[in-house]
């Protein structure tokens, strides 16, 4: 059955734990991981963590860049459910990459408008505090504001997590 919910809240809040939990039913699972491969020692422990809290129910697709493509393939895959964790790092990604954002979320938002997997998108919440100081930065939080409203305009859900606290939103089953 369709159903998205994107997961939304600060950094180290809880999103990725609640979207696992939402996902363990499911007996076929594909987890969409758009983290680079390393960045530094810190991220890289925090990679090998949400690797270790993937059971053999999961087929692991890495994808920076395409999450379209990334996307198509989960689909085409035997699969119940679809994570995606997350969209906050795809967006830094285009940033880094000075890739022109508007056609690979196009891309991604008519593949998910049209699915018929449950996914569950993971994303981060970074513009509640104060206003960036530089232009880059300025850029992407405006990028994954955008990417977030679009996404969660589709989903059937969206949660934010505050210190563990799954609070809906939009949406609830």
């Amino acid at each position: 059955m369709s159903y998205t919910t994107l997961i939304t809240g600060g950094v180290g809040s809880g999103k990725t734990r609640h979207a696992l939990t939402l996902a363990a039913p499911a007996s076929r699972k594909v987890y969409i991981a758009t983290a680079p491969t390393s960045l530094d020692a810190e991220m890289d422990r925090k990679i090998r963590t949400h690797q270790g809290e993937r059971d053999a129910s999961y087929t692991t697709i890495e994808e920076q860049l395409q999450l379209a493509e990334a996307y198509q393939r989960a689909l085409d895959l035997a699969c119940d459910t679809i994570l995606i964790d997350c969209l906050t790092l795809w967006a830094s990604n285009l940033v880094f990459t000075e890739t022109v954002e508007d056609e690979p979320l196009g891309q991604f938002l008519a593949l998910l408008a049209t699915s018929t997997r449950r996914t569950i998108i993971v994303t981060n919440e970074v513009s509640l505090g104060v206003i960036p100081a530089d232009p880059m930065t300025r850029r992407y939080c405006a990028l994954l504001a955008r990417i977030n409203r679009r996404v969660a305009a589709l989903a059937d859900e969206v949660v934010l997590m505050v210190s563990g606290i799954a609070v809906p939103i939009k949406g609830h089953r």
